[in-house]
């Protein structure tokens, strides 16, 4: 029984502390709150703080990338969502938390008191008055903004190395009005330490940031006499929606073109097959020119390489024609001219079936009888027989010799076409690899 007495002593000792002190703390509140109510409520509060010996107002800058909302190629703008934060003394709203049961921090109303006027130099758009209105204060007088921030920025953009082209975005961050005796901007001492410039990746749909880096040097601006920093922010594209849906089509269809040389040059079908390869190309980049962004500069690497891919499937296509033409006969003046060219070069003797064709016993001398007459008639029509057959024999010996001469030459297009098929490909992929 004395032990729970004890305790319940105790217990109405310690409520009756507690109760105290909450009344002390309550009754220090509104104290502090008149204090500053009184600083805020003088028209000087809105002035810019004066530090001892007339020194500038040092601001210190910090900023958070948070989303990279979209990117224009066209108009070569970046809108990108930030949080954005400033650090500056104002000795004004500083006390002692001793006198006020140690309470550090307030926050205020922004419109009472002064803030510096620090705005993008890049901006191309109008910009949202922030959500935040309020301010952190210290007991030691340090005013904290953070606000978040739509800025809509201008990003020069070279879009050679596209889908896996890569950008840097400067943010130009000084003081409009504030020259730099009265007010100058720098970026937080706890960034400093890594030399202003810090590496990290995190992905925002199509974009993704790369890094932030603090040029070590201060900026200039509108105006010579004005205080700025400038970050560099580098974005990257995500960049395998468009290798499937550019180069994985694109390639199927430079591997079928290739599959259809096997068929022989001389068949109908192999100048189908490959009419309808060129004809689904076409089409195919006619229908994905859509999902290039616009250029200002120089051509994209990938576009160069679809249209000349293209143009490889258009040689092919005519190559085909050609030998479908030459091979079967069909052009009189290739067989007359080129062909004969090549046998003399190839050592194919076209004149020995030639020479067979005057072979053979002529019509003889006049028969004096009847008999030896029809049997004249009858030799004179096995000779031209014989002459008919043996022209159908040249004429299928020099077919056989197109389609057999079509075929080499086939197959060494077919060299070729592969060879400009890899050093297209080697270059697409070092210039790739070598970056903007």
């Amino acid at each position: 029984m004395a032990s729970v007495g004890l305790l319940l002593t105790l217990f109405l000792v310690s409520g009756v502390s507690a109760s105290e002190s909450d009344t002390g703390a309550s009754a220090a509140e509104p104290h502090l709150a008149r204090e500053l109510d009184t600083v805020l409520g003088n028209e000087t509060a809105r002035l810019r703080p004066l530090p001892a010996g007339r020194e500038p107002v040092h601001i210190m800058l910090d900023l958070r990338v948070l989303s990279i909302m979209d990117m224009d190629e066209k108009q070569e703008r970046l809108l990108i969502y930030v949080l954005y934060g400033q650090l500056w003394d104002d000795r004004r709203l500083s006390w002692d938390p001793a006198h006020h049961h140690g309470v550090r921090r307030v926050t205020l109303p922004a419109e009472k008191l002064w803030v510096p006027d620090v705005i993008l130099a890049e901006m191309v758009g109008y910009e949202e008055p922030p959500r935040s209105a309020q301010v952190s204060v210290s007991h030691l007088g340090q005013v904290e903004q953070w606000n978040p921030r739509l800025l809509q920025t201008s990003c020069p953009l070279d879009l050679y190395n596209f889908p896996l082209d890569q950008h840097t975005c400067n943010l130009t961050f000084g003081l409009l009005t504030h020259s730099r005796e009265e007010a100058q901007v720098d970026w937080t001492p706890q960034l400093k330490e890594g030399w202003r410039e810090w590496d990290w990746t995190f992905s925002m749909g199509e974009w993704e940031v790369t890094s932030l880096t603090v040029l070590p040097f201060r900026q200039i601006t509108w105006s010579l006499n004005n205080s700025a920093i400038r970050v560099q922010v580098t974005v990257r594209r995500q960049p395998l929606f468009y290798l499937v849906t550019l180069l994985l089509p694109s390639s199927l269809l430079l591997v079928l073109d290739l599959l259809a040389f096997f068929i022989p040059p001389y068949l109908k079908q192999r100048l189908s097959v490959k009419a309808t390869i060129f004809t689904g190309h076409f089409i195919f980049i006619v229908t994905i020119f859509t999902f290039f962004p616009p250029f200002t500069r120089d051509l994209p690497l990938i576009e160069v390489y679809l249209f000349c891919s293209l143009g490889l499937l258009a040689c092919s296509t005519i190559e085909t024609a050609m030998l479908f033409q030459w091979s079967n006969g069909r052009s009189g003046w290739v067989s007359d001219n080129i062909f004969p060219g090549f046998s003399r070069l190839l050592g194919w003797n076209l004149n020995k079936t030639a020479d067979l064709l005057d072979e053979g016993p002529g019509w003889g001398p006049a028969a004096p009888d009847e008999e030896t007459h029809a049997l004249g008639v009858l030799q004179s029509r096995l000779a031209q027989v014989r002459r008919n057959l043996q022209q159908l024999r040249h004429e299928k010996d020099r077919h056989a010799w197109n389609q057999e001469l079509g075929t080499m030459l086939d197959h060494t297009y077919l060299y070729l076409h592969c060879i400009a098929l890899v050093t297209g490909g080697a270059i697409l992929h070092t210039q790739w690899l070598r970056g903007p």
